[in-house]
């Protein structure tokens, strides 16, 4: 140990002394030599004899201890660079709460110590996944916009063209996006030039029929063929019918709006045309539509419109929006068509305008003809035109020849072999000739290809398949109180005798369902249209001088739905038999049943009814059929107004589609109907 200080000593005091010696090499450094003197000390330390600790102690005075070298400590783990953190951090899934509507980076966190810290562990695991849930609904669905629907949505250009660049700002993706020069905003404070048509001619408004035209025929192919036919289309299939009635048949804007689906529906066939009108309180006018546009029309009745009823808000005006409202303008939709085919925006004004500046050259009454018709108000002559169809048919016919308009039901004109002529080879066809029923059989081979089908098994299977669902509803429909066995069920298809093509008795008891229980006596729904007689999505409609009057759908109605009410004065049985008797022994509207014990009869003859004085209730109209009854008769008691009331309700047996002639078994051929009629001659003829 002596040596090895003595050694350090030397190195140390050389380091000390500032002389170089000329003979010798370059000196080392400083922190060369400290570690060559540390080794030789090590050296010796290891040649050394051990001593103890006490020994060591004993022989050396305790002393002031030497500062060693402190051992390496273990290695810590390396601090993290800020960017690197901020890295991760930013690569985390960041989830909105649907509390507080935040974005979080740890939502569970988040909830356990903010929104819903009152609450379960399992609460707030369910807010979790909805939250996730509707994280990963927004990534997929909700992040895409459709231009055309920021058109309908934002109307006024310069509003929409901002909304599409904050939105393409915030990362979202447009669909049908225009070009980048239609997306220019004029600068502030700049006049904003428009495109003005200055003396329209008659054949300006028929520039956006003819733009349209081809991809209206083709959604028209599509509906009529079945297929499916998304939403987009659907809207603009229901702007071109609007522009039909403004730039063919030159009716305003608050016509179109007005026209009832009852008004529809009372449509008249009159010299070669379909004769309707619009009859309300801002506007009255009539005009004759082409059998074409009466097909075409009728297509939108029939496929689009139910498709946009909703049960809770039912709308009766013909034209509809997607959201189940009637369109309040038709203006703004006119405008949206003009703009996809990048047309200038013609006003009805300006096509009634230029009618008028054309009709100048005509003989008088002539342009007294047109003047009234382009009339849209009302008034005696508007009411008295409306009961002429005639004059309506002539002066459309003479509109179309001023303004230069073809005849749409001329076979040669463009475009009709493919609507007026549809192929014969789809399956509407193919129903058509062999009607799907619960008992017929399909059609052969043989049998296809004599009618000009194709002879492969397309139309043949889905004549299968159309047939055995009608025999699923038909079984499901005899059960509806107590689930079936499937031995029942057995039973029931041996006795109608169906061999092949049936659902499997094991799967009618799965599919079944007990019939859902309503409380009609306290459904303020069924309580309001009784008392007002609102009931909606129904329209009188003459079916000639045999049935005469009577009721159609103009929107979907599920089995199982309340129709309406046969609407009249209560009165005893014995009043109404000496009524029946007074008619020749014809019931009329009188409607006999039992309540408990009393013997009642629902006077409906008596027209009009004290409490609506002005209405034609529906319920009276409707139609007898013992075949093919699509409603039975309910008998409740609603409480309305305060009082308890006797109420007869119409409820749907079957699904009944747009345009459907609503009936119900009157019990004419029976002995009696709920105990009542038994001497009424009437009953049993």
């Amino acid at each position: 140990m002596s040596f090895a200080a003595s050694d350090a000593e030397e190195l140390l005091g050389s380091e000390n002394d500032p002389t170089p010696s000329p003979s010798s090499a370059p000196s080392p450094s400083k922190n060369e030599r400290f570690m060559e003197a540390r080794k030789s000390s090590q050296a010796m330390h290891y040649f050394l004899p051990k001593r103890s600790s006490s020994a060591a102690a004993s022989a050396h005075p305790k002393s002031a201890p030497t500062q060693q070298p402190a051992k390496p400590a273990p290695a810590a783990p390396a601090v993290q660079p800020a960017k690197v953190q901020q890295t991760r951090s930013a690569d985390r899934s960041i989830v909105y709460c649907l509390r507080c509507y935040k974005p979080q980076e740890n939502l569970p966190v988040h909830l356990a110590r903010v929104c819903m810290k009152s609450c379960m562990p399992e609460e707030r695991s369910d807010e979790l996944q909805k939250a996730k849930t509707s994280n990963r609904e927004w990534i997929r669905n909700n992040r895409t916009w459709d231009y055309h629907q920021l058109c309908e949505i934002l109307p006024d250009r310069h509003s929409r063209v901002s909304m599409v660049k904050e939105l393409l700002r915030r990362g979202f993706f447009i669909k049908n996006q225009p070009d980048d020069s239609e997306l220019v905003l004029d600068p502030v404070g700049a006049t904003t030039t428009t495109t003005t048509v200055i003396a329209p001619s008659t054949k300006d408004s028929q520039k956006i029929l003819k733009a349209a035209k081809a991809d209206f025929l083709q959604i028209y192919g599509n509906l009529l063929k079945g297929s499916e036919v998304p939403n987009s289309e659907k809207t603009m299939y229901r702007y071109y019918c609007e522009a039909i009635l403004i730039y063919h048949h030159h009716q305003c804007p608050r016509a179109v709006e007005g026209l009832m689906d009852a008004e529809w529906v009372a449509r008249i066939q009159h010299g070669g045309r379909v004769v309707t009108g619009v009859s309300s309180r801002k506007t009255s006018a009539t005009f004759a539509l082409t059998n074409r546009e009466e097909a075409w029309f009728q297509m939108y009745f029939q496929k689009i419109r139910p498709e946009h009823i909703r049960p809770e808000k039912v709308c009766n005006n013909f034209f509809v929006s997607s959201t189940g409202d009637a369109v309040h303008n038709v203006s703004q939709d006119m405008n949206r068509l003009h703009e996809m085919y990048k047309l200038p925006m013609l006003k009805s004004q300006d096509v009634r305008k230029a009618i008028e500046a054309a009709a100048k050259t005509l003989l008088a009454h002539h342009q007294d003809a047109i003047n009234d018709y382009l009339a849209h108000r009302a008034g005696v002559v508007q009411t008295h035109r409306m009961r002429q169809p005639q004059f309506v048919v002539d002066t459309a016919v003479l509109l179309d020849s001023l303004a230069g308009f073809t005849s749409d039901d001329d076979p040669n004109s463009p475009g009709t072999s493919m609507e007026c002529n549809p192929s014969t080879k789809d399956f509407s066809a193919f129903v058509t000739r062999f009607p799907v029923s619960l008992d017929g059989q399909p059609p052969s081979k043989k049998q296809q290809v004599d009618e000009g089908f194709p002879e492969d098994r397309v139309f043949y299977d889905r004549w299968r398949s159309s047939q055995f669902v009608k025999r699923e509803e038909y079984l499901l429909s005899q059960f509806t109180h107590r689930k079936p066995s499937a031995a029942i069920v057995a039973r029931l298809i041996a006795k109608e005798g169906w061999k092949a093509n049936h659902p499997k008795p094991e799967n009618i008891e799965l599919l079944w369902k007990p019939a859902p229980k309503v409380a009609i006596e306290s459904d303020e729904i069924i309580i309001n249209n009784v008392s007002q007689q609102t009931w909606r999505g129904l329209a009188i409609k003459d079916f000639g001088p045999q049935q005469g009057l009577g009721v159609v759908a103009t929107r979907r109605f599920s089995k199982g739905d309340n129709v309406c009410n046969y609407h009249g004065k209560v009165i005893t049985a014995a009043a109404g038999r000496a009524m029946v008797q007074d008619l020749c022994d014809e019931a009329g509207h009188l409607f006999f049943f039992k309540s408990g014990k009393r013997d009642l009869c629902m006077d409906a003859q008596t027209f009009p009814c004290e409490c609506h004085p002005k209405a034609d209730t529906i319920g009276r109209r409707i139609n007898h059929s013992s075949n093919m009854p699509s409603l039975k008769p309910l008998h409740c008691v609603i409480k309305v107004d305060g009082e308890d009331r006797d109420v007869i309700l119409f409820r749907a047996l079957q699904d009944i589609s747009v345009d459907t002639q609503l009936k119900f078994d009157y019990g004419v051929r029976r002995q009696s109907f709920r105990g009542e009629g038994v001497d009424l001659d009437w009953l049993d003829e």
